[in-house]
């Protein structure tokens, strides 16, 4: 049940927010080099002057004199991008680093946070790269990981069928919202690829990952299989903690204070997991849920899921129902892909 994902998720200085932003663009690139391409696009609104697919011509016009008969081109380009996670970089810091382009290339400078410049600002950027003395426009865009991630998400709809870039797409999300680097809703659903633990995540209302893996705070833990999310729960408390049946439970870490009932619980559903072949006793993180309830909010699109996906309910509702059997009820009427 451990969640396994590509960025790596220890640590969060801006080096290596940058690292995993370059890593998720360069496994795009690998998967699919259109993909990165129409990406690149979409985040920049250009449909024609970013490029990095070879065009091959034959009987090349020579520019009038004579015809090439064959003609491959890749037309330069360049992208610098300036990280922060949750501010603004400092105006001329940030247009310094045009230096680094070069007089035939398409420019891109990208200011990367969790922010993005006012638009008096920006306009202020535009004007001083236009009368910077460069030859050719840098065309500088304010963007924000939410960015990125929504422009991600709206590839891997288009192309459902590649998988790669389907694990590509929610390892990328759960990343960014595990760091803190999109903003936080009161309503989000993390929605786990249970298989083989179903009947006992669902008889104890609980779930069970690694205490290494990192997490972020959510409010709802929905219980899928069979392409749909089968039960939602609210989440009542994370432990982290150890069982020996000598010494019993030894709690490492609590959200909250553990209640009696909750202590029980957790022990009955340690047992009967370690019976069932789960080696949960040690340096594991337990996620006790309330108000569980059956449901079925169902992925209409090909293919399963990837251990995780994480849902803003508010993208599903105008106003998100506060009763769990409402909410339970209601989604049974909505899908995703």
């Amino acid at each position: 049940m451990a969640v396994l994902n590509q960025f790596q998720q220890y640590s969060q200085g801006e080096n290596t927010v940058t690292n995993n932003v370059l890593l998720m663009l360069s496994n795009l690139y690998e998967i699919n080099p259109k993909y990165y391409e129409e990406y690149i696009r979409g985040l920049t609104e250009d449909s024609d002057n970013y490029e990095v697919i070879p065009t091959f011509l034959q009987q090349f016009n020579n520019r009038g004199d004579g015809f090439i008969d064959g003609h491959i081109q890749i037309k330069a380009s360049k992208i610098i991008i300036e990280t922060k996670l949750h501010g603004l970089e400092w105006i001329d810091k940030l247009l310094k680093y045009s230096k680094s382009f070069d007089h035939n290339e398409y420019k891109l400078l990208f200011h990367l946070s969790s922010s993005k410049y006012p638009q008096s600002d920006i306009e202020k950027i535009n004007t001083r790269l236009k009368n910077g003395g460069l030859k050719g426009k840098v065309n500088f865009h304010s963007i924000t990981y939410q960015d990125l991630v929504d422009q991600l998400k709206e590839l891997a709809k288009n192309y459902t069928y590649e998988q790669y870039l389907q694990r590509l797409n929610e390892h990328f999300e759960a990343y960014c919202l595990g760091m803190g680097l999109m903003p936080r809703s009161s309503h989000i659903l993390r929605a786990m690829a249970c298989g083989q633990s179903f009947d006992l995540n669902v008889k104890h209302k609980f779930y069970f990952d690694l205490a290494s893996r990192g997490y972020s705070d959510f409010n709802y833990l929905g219980i899928y299989k069979w392409k749909s999310v089968r039960y939602i729960g609210k989440v009542e408390n994370v432990i982290v903690a150890n069982w020996d049946e000598t010494e019993g439970l030894e709690v490492l870490d609590k959200k909250f204070d553990i209640t009696k009932d909750q202590e029980n619980r957790l022990i009955d559903a340690i047992k009967e997991s370690i019976e069932n072949g789960w080696g949960v006793d040690n340096d594991h993180r337990f996620f006790l849920l309330k108000d569980f309830e059956e449901t079925d909010f169902n992925k209409t699109s090909p293919g399963g899921i990837f251990r995780v996906r994480f849902f803003n309910l508010e993208d599903y509702f105008d106003e998100v129902p506060k009763n769990m059997k409402e909410l339970a009820l209601q989604l049974k009427t909505k899908s995703w892909e």
